[in-house]
């Protein structure tokens, strides 16, 4: 190839390049401006929301999905936020956790899930939750660099990291989905009449015994993230952390629920295991389907806890 025409390659290449980053950093600067902005939505608005009290707040609650529509924060304390966020795991909670102020005395409930535990397939990709805060949040920005969970043009290219995202913080802004100032983080399960049949007959076809595998072995991703966890409660005496995992329907095997618990113990973490709280209650009110409680059995699950938490505190 002609040297003229390979100088003239090379010099297209790099004006692509130093382009595309500087339009790439304007994208990303845009739509910092855009997000900071939007305090509702799972999409970055209750994170927002999170980053800005989690120092100002005496009761927090992590976890996923039965952690956000579990547990009421407002029977607990006045000044609470549960950041229970839809189809996170362990990697994103702990991240979060690490966030937190050393010194600040808090009273903390993490829900964690045995799934996380023992499933092979666990690889803390969940922590890409967060991704829109790289390069934005110190602590946040470190444990995305650890987890390997980001391409190599998501540590060049920011705005990448606002895929999947975009359209709803974009949404959030011009058109918030609640008032964010008298919002707790909690957000109860409600079933109405016409439901009520169809919860039903989801219910009764998880109302089986399935048999139970007898070579549960522990995810090795799932209990680093835990003793990170570990790691930051040792860090913080004035904090108490207590670990929970909420009711299920039907839990047809208890052997992951021990080997859980034996690895709490061991770690010297407050563990209580609820998962068969209910399971022989026939009313099914309680329930919205086999793993999420209902607002009634939120609220009775949560009464429970509160009497767990007045005990802890006298």
């Amino acid at each position: 190839m002609n040297s003229d025409i390979t100088k003239k390659l090379l010099k297209i290449v790099v004006l692509t390049i130093i382009i595309s980053y500087g339009l790439d950093k304007l994208v990303f600067f845009g739509l910092n401006k855009i997000s900071d902005n939007v305090m509702t939505g799972q999409a970055i608005g209750k994170l927002n929301q999170f980053l800005s009290v989690k120092d100002n707040t005496d009761f927090l609650v992590f976890g996923n999905s039965r952690a956000n529509h579990h547990i009421d924060v407002d029977l607990f304390n006045d000044n609470s936020y549960n950041m229970g966020v839809d189809g996170v795991g362990i990697a994103y909670n702990s991240t979060l956790i690490n966030t937190l102020q050393e010194d600040k005395k808090q009273y903390v409930i993490v829900h964690i899930d045995t799934k996380n535990f023992f499933d092979k397939d666990y690889d803390g990709s969940d922590i890409r939750g967060l991704k829109t805060k790289y390069h934005r949040n110190d602590q946040i920005t470190t444990a995305l660099n650890n987890s390997n969970r980001l391409s190599l043009l998501q540590h060049i290219y920011y705005s990448m990291n606002y895929n999947g995202n975009a359209i709803g913080i974009i949404k959030n802004y011009f058109k918030p989905g609640y008032d964010f100032k008298t919002y707790n983080g909690y957000d109860p399960l409600t079933i109405n009449k016409s439901q009520e049949e169809m919860r039903d007959t989801i219910l009764s076809k998880a109302d089986t015994n399935e048999e139970c595998n007898k070579n549960l072995e522990m995810n090795l991703v799932a209990i680093d993230y835990l003793k990170s966890m570990k790691s930051f409660i040792d860090k913080a005496p004035n904090k108490t952390f207590l670990f929970v995992t909420s009711p299920i329907y039907n839990d047809t095997c208890d052997k992951d629920n021990k080997m859980l618990t034996a690895l709490m113990n061991e770690l010297g973490l407050n563990y209580l295991d609820y998962t068969n709280l209910y399971k022989n209650q026939k009313d099914n009110s309680f329930w919205k389907d086999p793993t999420h409680l209902s607002k009634e059995g939120a609220e009775a699950f949560s009464s429970v806890l509160l009497k767990r938490y007045k005990t802890l505190n006298n």
